[in-house]
Parts: C-alpha cells; structure tokens; sequence
C-alpha cells in the first residue's frame, strides 16, 4: 500500500519512516532536521514502479543536521532527493546490503569538527546496482573518504555508478585517509566491483595523494574533470580497471597536481588529457610485491594484499600531456618494474624539452613505441566539465 506523509521536523520523519512501505513518499518541509540517532530504513523491498522516497519539497531546504545518518538496511528501490546534509563527527548515507538505491541531488557539506568519518558508504552482503547521482560533496576538511565502497569483507558492491557529482574543496593535505572515493579495501581487492564513476567534476580536491583510489578489479573511472587537484587517480588494487576519457587540469603551480599511478595486471589507459600538472601525468609504478603473471596468487597474506603490486600488461594509448612537467614515468617503486606493458601513440607537448618515457628500471618485457613529441602551439584543449554541468542544480 502506497502512502504520502509531509513532515516537518525529525520526529515526523522517524515516525513516517516507520509507517510507509514500498511506493510511498516522504516529503520534507523547509526546516532544520536535528537528530543524534540514525534514521533506519529496514528490510523495504520495492522495485522500478514502486519506489520508496524521501524528498525535499524544495530541493536543499530541507537540512539534516546532528550526528544522524540515514542507513538504508537490506532494502532495494529506495531514493534519497534535494536533501541537505550537514552532519557533525559522523557519516550522512549508509547504504547495507541494499540495492537499487538512488541518492540524488543532495548536497553534502558536513560541519568540521575534527573527527574521522565518511559522508556516504556502501557496505554490506550483496549490494549493488545503486546510483549516486548529481550531488555536491564538499566542503571538507576532517579526515575520511568522502564516498566509500567497502562491500562485507568478501567483496565489493557491484554495478554501482557515481555519476554528474560535483566533488570540491577537499584538504587541506594529510598523507592518508582524505580520499573522495575509495573503491574497496586491500582485504577485498581482489575481488571485482563492475562499479562506473564517470562525468564527475573533481575541483581543489586536495586532501591526500589518491583522488580516486581504486582498491577493486574491473572498475571503470571515465569522462572525469580533475581541476587544480593536489593527487592523483591511483588503482592502489586489483586488476582490469578501464580508464579513459578523463581530463586533468592544472595551473602548474600547484604541487603534486598529477593524473593516474597504477599497480596490478590488465589496466587500460587510453584517450586521457592531461596540462599542466605538476606530478606525473601518467605513472607505471614499479612494486614492492609481486602477484605474478594471472595476479591471483594461492592465499595471499593480509601484508601482502597491502602491497604495491608489480604491474603487468598495463595498455597506455594516444593519452595526450600538455606542458606537464614529467612525461609518462615507468617503474618508480623498487624492486619489480613493470612487465609486459604496451606504451604507444601517446603524444607531449611542451614548450621545454624532456623525456617523453622516463624508466627508473628498464625492462625488455615493456613494448614502448611511436610517441609522439609535438609543439604546444598546435594542441587544442577538449571540453572539460564545468559547474553547470554536474551538481544538484545540473540539468
């Protein structure tokens, strides 16, 4: 039975959450919504034609405020709009163990109180198929992942997409634990995500050196803007991670502004643009571990799966770096240089010469060939995302 409930403090809502079923909605009047307990939706089983919701009547006027969250516990087609979330010391969204969620045109800007926590994740056995959609994730500056998929310790949730959000203001700097999304865990790195992040605007994202840190096999990151952000897109973990299509840019000022880092077998780097950044554009590390040739070796240890993986048979094609100061970088990291690599027709150009391929451990295994070098006065930026295009108030 579906049913409409228009609420207008935090009582109210608790109390419509505990009522409604699948199909029904939630209307929130413009007002604050103070709580110290976590709103639960539990056990809702809907699908496509009925959708739970909780909404804004107005969109972003309707703030949730205090250390609440919203947790969406083994439930499926549930949908989360216009709200506004300024939590204080603890996350805003929780998605266990559910699928089919939609969280969509929120704004997520948390009051800094100096404490460790995350603004939206998505745990739990068998979660999958959500969608994170045309939100604002920022200002913040406590530690913790703005967005975090951590799965149930087995595997990752999968076939989630992360898409039109705008991600901004994230620092200042601290050497671990200020990601924006973080895509598993070493625990679970080895297994497969499916899980899409594209045409999301990265801006003064500057919190750690892993914008993006993928922990998680066959993931797809593309089609991504990354302004005058301190870090860099690392897949940390895992194995078959697409990227492409994505676009850096920097002021070539700012240090440590870089594009990709990259450890593990199978990942594919092509169509990517990248100007004036300050830290390697494009990075084949090198590891300190090796998981061999079909990346799955027998029982791993817990030390082991924390590793930098030696890379395998990573594909770095026609990616394009505009006066940046390193060119494409392989095997920075001792002892294992990357095998079995194929580097071709990337192109740099640069009003100041310098190597275009710059191997710290040179391999026999690496296929490097026909990059191009060019002058900078020929090259024509490609479209980058702008504010308009993502965010709440994005069409």
């Amino acid at each position: 039975m579906t049913s409409m409930f228009r609420v207008s403090n935090s009582d109210e809502l608790a109390a419509a959450i505990r009522q409604a079923g699948p199909g029904s909605t939630i209307l929130l009047e413009d007002g604050i919504y103070h709580r110290n307990d976590s709103y639960i939706i539990e056990d809702m089983q809907g699908s496509d034609t009925s959708v739970f919701s909780i909404q804004a009547v107005n969109k972003g006027k309707a703030v949730l405020s205090g250390e609440s969250s919203i947790r969406i516990v083994r439930s499926s087609h549930v949908r989360l709009w216009g709200l506004r979330f300024q939590n204080e010391r603890g996350i805003a969204v929780i998605l266990d163990g559910s699928r089919h969620v939609h969280v969509e045109r929120n704004t997520f800007e948390p009051k800094p109180s100096g404490s460790n926590y995350s603004l939206l994740s998505v745990v739990g056995s068998g979660s999958g198929w959500n969608r994170i959609a045309h939100n604002s994730f920022g200002p913040k500056s406590d530690p913790g992942p703005l967005v975090i998929f951590d799965g149930d310790g087995r595997s990752i949730s999968q076939h989630d997409v992360i898409e039109f959000n705008y991600f901004h203001n994230v620092g200042p700097r601290i050497e671990n634990g200020l990601e924006v999304i973080r895509l598993g865990l070493s625990g679970i790195s080895l297994s497969n995500g499916y899980i899409t992040i594209q045409h999301n605007l990265f801006e003064n994202c500057d919190g750690e050196p892993e914008i993006i840190s993928v922990k998680s096999g066959h993931n797809t990151i593309r089609y991504n803007t990354f302004l005058h952000s301190a870090g860099q897109v690392t897949s940390r973990h895992g194995h078959g991670n697409r990227f492409y299509g994505n676009r850096f840019i920097g002021d070539g000022v700012k240090e440590e502004m870089g594009g990709f880092r990259i450890y593990g077998n199978d990942h594919q780097l092509f169509d990517n643009y990248m100007e004036n950044l300050t830290a390697e554009p494009l990075l084949i590390d090198g590891g300190n571990y090796d998981g061999g040739a079909d990346g799955y070796p027998a029982d791993p240890t817990v030390e082991e799966l924390r590793k930098h993986w030696r890379v395998y048979r990573a594909s770095v094609i026609n990616n394009t770096i505009v006066n940046c100061r390193h060119g494409i970088t392989m095997g920075k990291r001792v002892p294992y240089a990357p095998e079995q690599c194929i580097v071709a027709h990337n192109r740099m150009y640069s009003h100041t010469a310098m190597p275009m391929i710059h191997e710290y451990h040179p391999t026999s295994a690496a296929n490097i060939h026909n990059v191009e070098e060019s002058d900078v006065t020929v090259v024509q930026r490609p479209e980058i995302l702008t504010r308009a295009d993502v965010g709440p108030d994005s069409n």
